[in-house]
């Protein structure tokens, strides 16, 4: 139980992060904010290895093993789209008013990092089992989806000068035809 406990601390960061950066919480509290999404991402990596200290054993069957590779893809996918898939300098750096970046993942869906998290968990789940596997795929994934609402309707409409024309082209999280192909066409591109 004390792995939810800091997995759900770790969202509060999130949603406190994403709020400070929206303006919301007060520019006094700035200096304490500005690393709680580093140690919310920090305590939800905690959580995670005392979630499977609890239930990974040595021997492996073949479909575990298919849902362990599963699992590291996806998360390989979630690192990828919240670290990697942002040109840094443009979205953080030299940018005075932020704008949004709709190519290659976030083409694909205003919120793909949710995505992969919940793969990640619940492959986990299905590799391993256990029902403290089960319960913390069911309850981080429905707080990524709370997170990702206050961000789709209350942070980012307020941090992104254009996020009213991005909701307007790209799904909110569930990809469609006309996504996924912008989203290949983007990544060609950048080739």
């Amino acid at each position: 139980m004390g792995e939810t406990i800091i997995g759900t601390i770790a969202f509060i960061l999130f949603m406190v992060y994403d709020l400070e950066q929206a303006g919301v919480v007060s520019h006094r509290f700035h200096k304490g904010t500005k690393f709680f999404f580093t140690i919310g991402s920090f305590l939800l990596c905690v959580a995670t290895v005392l979630l499977l200290g609890k239930e990974v054993s040595l021997s492996l069957e073949l479909k575990q093993i298919v849902f362990l590779i599963l699992a590291v893809v996806f998360l390989l996918l979630l690192i990828y789209t919240l670290f990697f898939a942002l040109p840094f300098e443009e979205t953080y750096v030299a940018q005075e008013v932020h704008k949004i970046y709709d190519k290659k993942m976030y083409a694909l869906c205003r919120h793909p990092g949710v995505l992969w998290f919940t793969g990640f968990y619940f492959c986990l789940w299905l590799a391993f089992g256990g029902g403290a596997l089960l319960w913390a795929a069911i309850w981080f994934s429905s707080l990524n989806v709370a997170y990702i609402i206050l961000q789709d309707v209350y942070t980012f409409p307020r941090i992104f000068s254009d996020y009213g024309d991005y909701k307007k082209h790209v799904p909110f999280l569930f990809p469609n035809g006309k996504s996924l192909k912008h989203c290949l066409d983007t990544f060609k591109e950048s080739r």
